[in-house]
Parts: C-alpha cells; structure tokens; sequence
C-alpha cells in the first residue's frame, strides 16, 4: 500500500511540476487556476487529476479537443515511479527521510527544467542551497558536505570562467553545490561522475543516431540530477563503494 500512496504522491508532485515547467520559463505567477495552453479556458478539478484524466480525456482539451501534450503524463509518471521506488527501498525508514525526499523532488524538477528548457532555475536551487545548508547545520552534518559543496563549485566554476559559459552553465556550479551539500564526500563526488559519465553515454547514442552533432549543447544538469536521484534511489546498495574513495 505504502507503494500506491507513494506513486500517488509522486504523480500528484508530477503534476505540481508540470505547472512549474508551463508558468516559470514564461513569468507567469504559480498563483490562480490552470487553463489550456491552447484555449485558454479554465481547467476544472476533475481534469486536473494526475496521469488518470489524460487518459479519461484521450488526451485532448475537454473545451477545445486540442491535443493535450504527452509531457504532462510524462512527467507524472515519472515523478509517481521515482517516489515509489524511494518507499521500496526502504527510504521511508531512513531517518533523514523527509530531507531525502525533498532531495528527490528537488532533483526531479531540476532535471525536467534543464531537459526542456536548458534553465536551471534560481527560485529552486537558491532556496533548496539555502535549505540544506540549514540542515546541515542544524543536524551538526560536520564539515564535510559544506567542504565538498564549496570545492565541487570552484572546481565546476573555473571550468565555467575557462570556457566562457561554453562547456556548462552557472547553474550547473550552483547544482554541483547542492550536490556537495546534499552528499558530501565521497557519494558527492560519486554523484558528479556519475552524471558525467550518463551525459557521455547519452552523447555517443545521439551521435551514433544522428540526432546531434558534436558541440551541440546537452543538459548537464538533467544528468547529474539523475545521478543524484539513483544515488538516494539506492544509498544503500552502494554504500560499499564509498570506502574506494577513502
């Protein structure tokens, strides 16, 4: 059952997101009722339930029949499948739970926002930085995560002033710093890799495909958050590998 409510929770945060992804990029207020981006009429309650009324709508504008795009579900489905595979690894039980969770879901949106618009958005990081930095603090984390999130930035901020915002954006900096916040050293470090070497794997299937071309800019940020997420997904299936970096 903690499985079903934790999809449900997921898809319902899915939904959230998908908002966000609509409103943000385009400076609308997240205040106010949602409406379809085709005909601007208000969308009732019911329409707006998560993965459930795209299905009951096929998929189209109850007002218009404009279609409705496969985004939204995407993205609720995703978020539902993510969260329900935190509770069946036994996320729940961990003590910092709710501070994993709410990594997770900070971690979604990032990946989503720098997917389909290459933004990683101030208004989450900036807020989710400040956060975690609290919890630290308050959890006496010690020095190691506010070291590792400081070095991880220098590091990825040279990289930045090097190439003039060529190879990655700021936002990946302010990532990398939460990164280092959130992990530490070495499931941080581990985390950044990781991330790496996803985009690496997703770079060569592109241009073996033919669907990019070299110096063609790709999400860093969507791949390092998820390397972040599989990091908390499976925490404790790779605790053994930290003690190679020790």
């Amino acid at each position: 059952m903690v499985f079903i409510f934790s999809f449900l929770g997921g898809a319902i945060y899915g939904s959230f997101l998908n908002m966000l992804l609509w409103r943000l990029p385009r400076r609308e207020g997240i205040m106010g009722r949602s409406h379809c981006t085709s005909c601007d009429k208000t969308i009732a309650w019911y329409d707006l339930i998560p993965v459930l009324s795209f299905f009951l709508l096929s998929g189209k504008c109850r007002h218009c029949k404009k279609t409705i795009s496969l985004r939204y579900l995407i993205v609720e489905i995703i978020c539902g499948i993510i969260l329900a595979g935190f509770a069946y690894t036994s996320g729940f039980y961990n003590p910092h739970s709710g501070a994993l969770i709410a990594a997770v879901l900070i971690f979604l949106s990032l990946l989503f926002f720098d997917l389909y618009f290459f933004i990683l958005p101030d208004i989450i990081t900036f807020p989710a930085i400040i956060g975690f930095f609290a919890y630290n603090v308050l959890t006496h984390a010690g020095f190691n995560p506010f070291l590792s999130g400081l070095l991880y930035a220098l590091f990825f901020g040279m990289i930045y002033l090097v190439s003039r915002g060529r190879w990655l954006g700021f936002g990946d900096v302010k990532l990398v710093l939460l990164i280092g916040l959130i992990f530490g050293y070495p499931l941080g470090f581990m985390v950044i890799v990781g991330g790496i070497w996803i985009g690496a794997g997703v770079a060569i299937v592109l241009l073996a495909s033919r669907k990019t071309a070299l110096g063609k800019a790709l999400p860093l940020g969507s791949f390092l958050s998820i390397a972040a997420i599989l990091a908390i997904i499976f925490q404790y299936e790779i605790q053994y590998l930290e003690r190679f970096f020790w």
